[in-house]
């Protein structure tokens, strides 16, 4: 594997889309830079149908965790319903996410 050298600089407490190729190592790289925050897969089909079937779920699943880790969510294409909860999210309660994707599937 390869040393990634991408290191979020200036990020702080910003939210961001992280967007990438398939298959370039973006996963494990958002899982070696935040180890203990909450880190939601949509390529994993049950977490894909969980949220789809209550997108709600995201609020309840950050505000139950109360840390000030960031939220990742990989594979965000897969389900854009869930930027309103997002937004909401990071307008009234402060949360920090980390939205990583690719390209979205046909």
């Amino acid at each position: 594997m390869y040393l990634r050298k991408q290191i979020f600089e200036g990020l702080e407490k910003e939210s961001c889309f992280f967007w990438g190729a398939r298959q370039t190592g973006k996963t494990t790289l958002l899982k070696q830079m935040f180890p203990d925050s909450i880190y939601i897969d949509f390529l994993i089909n049950s977490e894909f149908l969980r949220f789809s079937s209550n997108t709600d779920l995201l609020r309840e699943v950050v505000e139950a965790n109360n840390s000030d880790k960031p939220v990742i969510i990989d594979e965000v294409q897969r389900l854009p319903e869930l930027l309103n909860e997002v937004h909401w999210l990071i307008v009234n309660k402060g949360t920090q996410f980390i939205l990583s994707g690719s390209s979205p599937q046909k």
